[in-house]
């Protein structure tokens, strides 16, 4: 008999258990535990409610993981989850040893590797994580026997409101008092504040690690959200999203700007910050840089105003000593004075290792400052120059100056300013020739992994000319 033989059995002994429904429900409470996850999966591909229900009611493990037994159940089963929840909840006496402490509702929320795997692998891979949770489970939650249930939560736009996640929110509504409603990324957007804040009322605001605010509209109605938000205590990764406030004038603006920033004080353990086109934090940088407890890991700062008072803040004393990523896209730098940022790169120079200086709009002395700072960085996987001024000369300088960039395998590297005619348009020919004399350049010093160099967005069909190998035309051109 093959090593397989044995998971072979269990799965056909699974499928005739759950054909023989009645008899199968009769004796459940009996059954050995390493059962119950095959008998779940099984009666979920039959559409077998009744059974769902039972399976969840007589679990064995101390956690229900569905996301690793079911992949995007429909309305019908995960509603019929919810009803085994809620008659376990009733139960006043529990008739398996290890008693259920946790359910995890999420979608994909283990590695993608694990639905990969055969069916077989992936029971095998099912039934050791619940062994294992059976023995660390049931002391780890003793503490606190409320039950825990983990989704994660969207309110973005109206329109495409979740119907399961409102089935658990409405659900967990009612049954507040006997279970903890935990959420770790959270998405908030331009659904109507006071639904979205009854929603949150529901939530155990230590459990959020990730949360992004986007499309919120304004600084009064991302007000409205600060207390809930200041409770995010072990909050992880924070991103602010299309937050308009382009002129800030009043008193009462200026306040709530203030109040913004002092949340980032109460977040101790945030290690990735994205800040994408907010305009009301220009002249603000140097107190939320400030207002960092705990050393960033990575920082995104992108489509936002910089004024000489933001890049001056960077090479202030801030926790950056863990950062490995840096974005400053579309953050245009063109009459800023960025020995400020060069002082920065030299400070997380051992660390570093993506660096995205895309549409800076800088030109040959801004980065000729810059250059041989990034040069020294030998952690860096990853750089992106594009849309920037360069002349042939000084990417020339450059690419001779990154011998010892071993750990490379992306390199974007904007086209030269001399490829560009009057008219601001490319000329394939200087393009062509131009790039390749940058290549051999390159490959004198070293064998480059991955490398482009890309001319701006075309006027006409927004895509670029990409030099690779070859020449790669633009969409109009091609």
């Amino acid at each position: 008999m093959g090593s397989d033989t044995p998971r072979t059995l269990l799965n056909l002994a699974s499928q005739s258990l759950v054909r023989n429904e009645v008899l199968t429900i009769s004796v459940l409470e009996y059954l050995p535990s390493v059962f119950f996850p095959l008998l779940f999966k099984e009666a979920a591909m039959q559409r077998k409610t009744k059974m769902i229900k039972i399976l969840v009611e007589y679990w064995p493990y101390s956690c229900l993981q569905v996301g690793l037994l079911i992949n995007n159940p429909n309305l019908e089963i995960f509603q019929t989850i919810l009803d085994g929840v809620n008659t376990w909840l009733k139960r006043k006496y529990r008739l398996r040893m290890h008693t259920l402490q946790l359910v995890d509702l999420r979608d994909g929320h283990h590695s993608s590797s694990d639905m990969q795997v055969g069916r077989e692998g992936r029971n095998h891979l099912v039934e050791t994580m619940l062994e294992e949770q059976v023995v660390e489970g049931h002391s780890r939650y003793r503490r606190n026997q409320r039950l825990r249930v983990f989704s994660d939560l969207s309110f973005m736009f109206p329109v495409q409101e979740d119907k399961r996640q409102a089935q658990l929110l409405q659900w967990a509504k009612k049954r507040r008092n006997f279970l903890y409603l935990c959420c770790e990324k959270l998405e908030i957007g331009a659904m109507e504040v006071s639904k979205v804040r009854d929603s949150l009322k529901l939530l155990e605001p230590e459990f959020v690690k990730e949360l992004e605010l986007n499309t919120v509209a304004n600084l009064s109605k991302l007000e409205k959200f600060v207390p809930c938000i200041s409770k995010m205590i072990n909050l992880q990764k924070l991103m602010l999203v299309r937050i308009f406030q382009p002129r800030i004038h009043t008193t009462k603006e200026k306040e709530i700007i203030t109040k913004i920033i002092f949340l980032f004080s109460k977040f101790s353990c945030l290690q990735h910050l994205t800040i994408d086109d907010v305009y009301f934090l220009t002249g603000h940088m140097n107190e939320l840089f400030r207002c960092l407890k705990s050393p960033l890991v990575s920082l995104k700062i992108t489509l936002c105003q910089f004024t000489q008072s933001d890049l001056s803040s960077f090479a202030q004393p801030w926790n950056y000593s863990q950062l490995k990523h840096l974005c400053l896209k579309g953050a245009i730098l063109t009459y800023l004075d960025v020995f400020p940022l060069n002082t920065f790169l030299e400070s997380v120079a051992d660390t570093l290792q993506i660096l995205e200086l895309e549409d800076c709009s800088m030109n040959d002395f801004q980065l000729s400052i810059l250059l041989p700072t990034m040069a020294r960085c030998p952690q860096l996987t990853c750089i992106n120059l594009y849309d920037n001024e360069i002349s042939v000369d000084v990417l020339k300088d450059f690419l001779h100056q990154t011998t010892d960039l071993s750990q490379l395998t992306t390199e974007m590297y904007p086209a030269p300013v001399e490829v560009y005619n009057e008219f601001d348009y490319v000329e394939v020919e200087s393009f062509s020739q131009l790039c390749a004399e940058l290549m051999d350049e390159l490959t004198t010093v070293r064998k480059p992994k991955s490398i482009c160099f890309g001319s701006y967005p075309c006027y006409d069909c927004n895509t670029r000319y990409i030099y690779e190998n070859e020449v790669k035309l633009c969409e109009c051109h091609e």
